[in-house]
């Protein structure tokens, strides 16, 4: 099972390369999706994590999915339904934990 950095560490990983098979910079990705600079480079870089419906944004805007975007690095990308096996439930339960972490932490 992924760590919470881990998961952290890949979704950064493959905002990254994305951006960068565009020829984007930081600001550009920040631009489309309506966030910071600094947001973008904290998500490249693993500091943070997002919201569910910024990953979604992350995705469309990237032209993916956002299985896609928290995939391991080796996992075949032809197999989409391999990685919902194998690893969704992981995930939907660290995306949550995360986004109600940041919920928590942003309410008055």
């Amino acid at each position: 099972m992924k760590t919470e950095q881990e998961l952290r560490d890949i979704l950064g990983k493959n905002i990254k390369d994305r951006r960068k098979q565009r020829d984007w910079s930081q600001q550009d990705l920040a631009d489309k999706i309506d966030v910071s600079k600094n947001f973008i480079s904290d998500l490249e870089t693993g500091q943070k994590f997002t919201s569910a419906q910024t990953l979604i944004n992350l995705a469309n805007t990237l032209e993916t999915e956002v299985y896609e975007l928290l995939k391991p690095e080796g996992v075949p990308p032809d197999k989409p339904a391999d990685i919902i096996v194998k690893y969704g439930e992981q995930v939907k339960d660290a995306v949550d934990k995360i986004g109600n972490d940041y919920l928590t932490n942003i309410r008055p």
